[in-house]
């Protein structure tokens, strides 16, 4: 190794650690949503605070996104909502103190009906540095979720579904990936009731209680479980899933599982040998004896 990179590694090295512990950002709201028209105009204010102990100035970022199946975000550079954002280029943030800054959307006439996605924030460095020089930086984004109205599709299927038909104890694991078929996000709600044969209701779980956002086309796995003291024999689990504006529509399926809690199910059958077979023996055994003493004690006596 010569000495160019040796001295370029240890140059970064240093930066880490100083823009590790004298840089960084709080930036609020971290989402926030819209529902337009076509043509309609955006504005909202983003709330950032340099939480580093020197001024600094700090860049405006704007990109688009999508997401991975586990959620991760993909950043996408060229997004061409990048255009309908109007946000100053560069704030002076002094140390500790919180600062507005307006964003004006604008949106296109001739733009697609269903939902856009934008990151909106500000970082330590320009977007675009020019050369190729080692740069460090901290970044912030607040997430942008635009609906447009127009031809919009609220769709969502169920792509995946794993649980189990017998339990021996709990918990009950339910995960099921739903697929977003539309044009614009979706965010489900819901709850999934728990009866027992008899129509009985046990539980109730919340669909989604993180409030995660599905995207256009992608897919997410949801997960709940339930858990009690005692279960046994047939149980319906049923999910009823909403979705679209205003969670106007729905999404409802039954499963049925069976629950055979098989060590309280032993313990109940060890206590009942023992109590009509194993009990009365020694019962009948100890009556015996004391009968056998006690004509013992008479014969002494005579």
């Amino acid at each position: 190794m010569n000495c160019k990179k040796i001295f370029l590694l240890i140059f970064i090295a240093i930066n880490l650690v100083i823009f590790n512990f004298s840089l960084a950002l709080t930036i609020a709201p971290a989402k926030v949503e819209f529902n337009v028209n076509p043509g309609e105009e955006i504005r909202f204010s983003i709330y950032t605070r340099n939480d580093g102990e020197a001024s600094t100035e700090l860049y405006s970022i704007v990109k688009g996104f999508t997401e991975d199946e586990g959620g991760t975000k993909i950043w996408i550079e060229d997004a061409p909502e990048r255009e309908w954002v109007k946000i100053p280029e560069k704030v002076f943030a002094p140390p500790g103190e919180m600062i507005e800054v307006p964003v004006v959307i604008n949106i296109p006439k001739d733009a697609p009906p269903g939902g856009h996605f934008l990151a909106i924030g500000f970082g330590t460095l320009p977007e675009k540095r020019e050369g190729t020089g080692v740069a460090i930086g901290v970044n912030v984004l607040s997430l942008v979720y635009i609906n447009v109205s127009g031809n919009r599709i609220d769709k969502i299927s169920i792509s995946e579904f794993n649980a189990k038909k017998v339990y021996f104890g709990f918990p009950v694991k339910f995960a099921y990936k739903i697929k977003n078929e539309g044009n614009t996000y979706v965010r489900p709600t819901g709850d999934i009731e728990i009866s027992n044969v008899f129509g009985r209701l046990v539980a109730n779980l919340k669909v989604n209680e993180r409030e995660l956002q599905i995207l256009p086309r992608k897919e997410k796995v949801l997960e709940n479980e339930w858990t009690n003291n005692f279960a046994f024999g047939p149980y319906k689990a049923k999910f009823n899933i909403y979705y679209g504006l205003n969670q106007s529509q729905n999404l409802t399926f039954d499963y049925w599982f069976f629950m055979f809690p098989i060590k309280i199910i032993l313990i109940i059958l060890v206590l009942i040998i023992f109590v009509f077979f194993i009990l009365p023996r020694l019962i009948k055994k100890y009556n015996e004896y004391i009968i056998r003493k006690a004509l013992k004690q008479t014969n002494n006596n005579k």
